[in-house]
């Protein structure tokens, strides 16, 4: 029986490990931590539960298609609540609350300014031909430049316009500047802003209007967690609290790993499930390395970073599911951001699921989630003293916006800043969304799933193909699924 060791038990590595036991393997996930998910895992504040990193699931075919593969059903073995509204955009003079329904989208878009439910639809329409295009690609390894002649990339070229920006794709259909933020917002997802993300990523928000979004009750940690428990169902072994030193290599391929603790365990094949830079700067002996040495990821383009405030407050609040606040400036807060600078005039993202979701606080309490995109380690700023003045000044709008007491309501609260992703979670440069998803990383540019430079060594999460964002995650596990044999 083949023998597989995973580095790391994110939402990747959990299902990787699900399919490749579904297959009879001997499988071993080795995480750092102490339970599982990675960056997606969930935090535990006293009485208040919090999903740490990602809280949107769409998509959710694909997470369908990989328990149906493992034997099992996602309905039957999670909670998913299906969210209408999908979220609401606040910016200074509207705000949008929009429908899981393009038919109630169309009216309020109509209602904002006549015309503009119409362009909605062309947008729509448009949207679907460009995922039944680009879906082959990212369901398939891409892994060089030659496969830019296959008859699936070649048809999807036209339909796809790789090189205009996102923003520059939505003014062909309205140049109306809310409207086109209202269907970009979503390159945060990436780590990018809609002026740098190419326009090829204009299917997320058409997933999200189309196909919908979801709550997992419990939290989208919860995901881990049931796959965490059916891998080992599956007779696979789950090593937590077990931190990997460094991978095993002789003659450029990969025998398995050595644990801090000095034990060696050898394996036919290694999946690498951590932070892709993160790992190749001090899970892999450079010598093994050329296209991706560490001076080489120094030149990589990385996305941004998040500043996280995560609150236990004694007090509900009739915050929606998903909300989010754009600056008065929205289009120089984005500029900011990509030239690794803060902005006085913040956007930040609010996740109230205590609203639909009893599990997550006491009654009467509820757990708010905060996020505020900020630059990268790359930029200049001091976090440690940089995050005491964004703290405030997100509390001071939301109590100003919403005429809410917050602060007198606070029982415990944890904020995380780029540099606490880096020393805590092991995220290169404080990049939460991985390598940047411009052309030049992207399909072939981007590390292969069966990994190029070193023999018996695979990749897994948002640091391959075909990207960041959990739909992609679990797409980078099915096909490793495929690769494995």
């Amino acid at each position: 029986m083949k023998k597989i060791v995973i580095i790391g038990a994110g939402p990747g590595g959990l299902t990787a490990g699900l399919l490749l036991t579904s297959k009879g393997f001997d499988v071993h996930i080795y995480e750092k931590d102490e339970r599982v998910g990675g960056r997606s895992q969930r935090l535990t504040l006293g009485d208040y539960h919090f999903d740490l990193g990602p809280t949107f699931l769409m998509y959710t075919e694909i997470l369908e298609n990989v328990f149906k593969k493992a034997g099992y059903d996602l309905f039957k073995s999670l909670e998913l609540i299906q969210l209408d509204p999908l979220y609401k955009l606040r910016f200074e003079k509207h705000t949008f609350e929009l429908s899981r329904y393009p038919s109630e989208n169309y009216r309020i878009y109509e209602h904002y300014k006549k015309g503009l439910g119409y362009d909605y639809q062309k947008w729509l329409k448009a949207q679907e031909r460009k995922l039944k295009k680009i879906r082959p690609i990212l369901e398939k390894p891409f892994t060089s430049k030659w496969l830019y002649l296959r008859s699936d990339v070649l048809n999807a070229a036209f339909e796809l316009r790789p090189f205009k920006s996102l923003y520059r794709h939505l003014s062909d259909f309205n140049r109306d500047e809310t409207f086109i933020h209202t269907l970009s917002f979503q390159a945060k997802y990436l780590g990018m802003s809609s002026f740098e993300a190419p326009s090829i990523f204009s299917f997320l928000p058409y997933l999200e209007h189309r196909l919908g979004l979801y709550h997992v009750k419990g939290g989208l940690n919860q995901i881990n967690e049931k796959m965490a428990e059916l891998f080992q169902k599956n007779k696979g072994h789950l090593h937590l609290s077990s931190p990997v030193k460094n991978i095993l290599i002789e003659d450029q391929k990969a025998l398995g790993i050595v644990l801090e603790s000095g034990e060696e365990i050898r394996a036919d094949e290694v999946v690498l499930n951590a932070d892709f830079s993160y790992a190749m700067s001090k899970l892999i002996d450079q010598k093994h390395l050329k296209k991706y040495h560490p001076t080489a990821l120094n030149k990589k383009k990385y996305s941004v970073s998040t500043m996280m405030i995560y609150l236990g407050l004694n007090q509900t609040y009739d915050f929606s599911h998903h909300e989010i606040v754009f600056s008065k400036d929205y289009k120089s807060f984005l500029e900011n951001l990509m030239n690794n600078q803060t902005s006085l005039d913040l956007s930040y993202y609010l996740h109230n699921p205590s609203k639909i979701d009893q599990t997550l606080a006491k009654p009467g309490h509820s757990a708010l989630y905060i996020l505020v995109p900020v630059p990268n380690l790359r930029g200049e700023e001091d976090f440690e003293t940089e995050k005491m003045r964004i703290y405030e000044s997100v509390i001071h709008d939301i109590e100003t916006r919403y005429q809410v007491d917050i602060k007198k309501h606070i029982e415990v609260q944890k904020i995380i800043t780029p540099q606490n992703w880096q020393d805590d979670y092991h995220v290169y440069l404080g990049a939460v969304f991985n390598l940047s998803h411009g052309l030049d990383q992207m399909l072939d540019k981007r590390p292969h799933n069966q990994f190029e430079e070193i023999k018996h060594l695979y990749l897994v999460g948002g640091g391959t193909h075909p990207g960041s964002g959990l739909p992609t995650i679990y797409q980078s596990a099915l096909i490793l699924d495929e690769l494995i044999t």
